[in-house]
């Protein structure tokens, strides 16, 4: 009867006790026997064998290689989340009430031409005297238009006291306007000393508001309903103690100076008038072609 060596397969006769291929033992079933291979020095088959290599089961077993080491990565930690943050607040609202710098201001301005200025003051009051006080808003409009001159770099001339611009109705409407008001608030003054203190205390709201829609009709070119409402709204804020004492301080020199030696007015209303246009320009801004960007 055939057989076939257990280990390698190979067709072995009945006699062979060793198979002649690979020396295992003929015997023996192949699961109980121990198997053996030759060694290279004695392939015909002798007494000295080695054990066969166990098959690789994944296992580890025995001395093996040095230990593998993954590579070291460097670490970059992941960013900090981006947190939003909102632009710096703005400032907002208009600039602060600067009675001193808006004097000593409005007093560089009238040097500049101080005799031009005092001159058409002059003349401005008499032609409103004997207009009957028709032609006061449209003056008063001209010593403006001068001021801003000034202050622009340009030379004023004698003609600026009648460059109304096309303005003369709304001067003349806004002068009248603080006119009647003022009258209104002198004929209520007699008829008490309460009522009196109100007029006082009204007067120098009334300067300061009319110094300040003058030069908005020809600045913004506003109408007289607009030009008297943003005078309005800035005077008539948290701040309105300081704009009545711009406007008492401002009443208190021009009258100084008509009350002190009669042509001292000449000095300060002009003064005056510089001044409200240095105000005007702090508050609203004005158009400046000779300003250089900071």
């Amino acid at each position: 009867m055939a057989r076939w060596c257990a280990n390698c397969g190979r067709q072995v006769a009945e006699e062979e006790k060793f198979c002649r291929q690979c020396g295992m033992p003929q015997e023996l079933s192949g699961e109980e026997a121990t198997t053996w291979l030759l060694s290279p020095e004695n392939p015909g088959g002798g007494t000295t064998t080695s054990p066969v290599k166990p098959p690789n089961t994944g296992q580890s077993g025995g001395t093996t290689g040095p230990a593998y080491v993954p590579p070291l990565r460097s670490y970059n930690p992941p960013p900090p989340p981006v947190t939003y943050s909102p632009p710096a607040p703005q400032p907002t609202g208009r600039p602060d009430v600067d009675l001193g710098s808006w004097l000593s201001g409005g007093w560089q301005v009238y040097k500049e031409n101080w005799a031009l200025m005092s001159v058409a003051t002059l003349l401005g009051s008499f032609l409103s005297l004997c207009t009957l006080g028709i032609l006061a808003g449209p003056l008063l409009l001209g010593l403006f238009v001068m001021a801003f001159k000034t202050m622009r770099g340009e030379q004023p001339v004698m003609s600026d006291l009648f460059n109304w611009q096309g303005r003369f109705g709304h001067a003349f409407l806004a002068f009248l306007i603080f006119f009647v008001a003022h009258m209104a608030l002198a004929g209520l003054g007699s008829a008490g000393s309460a009522f009196q203190l109100v007029h006082y205390a009204a007067s120098p709201i009334l300067a300061i508001m009319l110094s300040l829609t003058m030069p908005n009709l020809i600045e913004q070119r506003s109408d007289v309903v607009n030009a008297v409402n943003d005078s309005v709204r800035t005077v008539f804020t948290p701040d309105w103690f300081k704009w009545w004492l711009v406007g008492l301080v401002m009443a208190a020199i021009t009258a100084g100076g008509f009350f002190a030696c009669g042509i001292g007015g000449l000095i300060t209303l002009p003064w005056m008038i510089c001044t409200a246009a240095v105000a005007y320009r702090d508050t609203f801004g004005f158009d400046d072609p000779n300003r250089t960007q900071q």
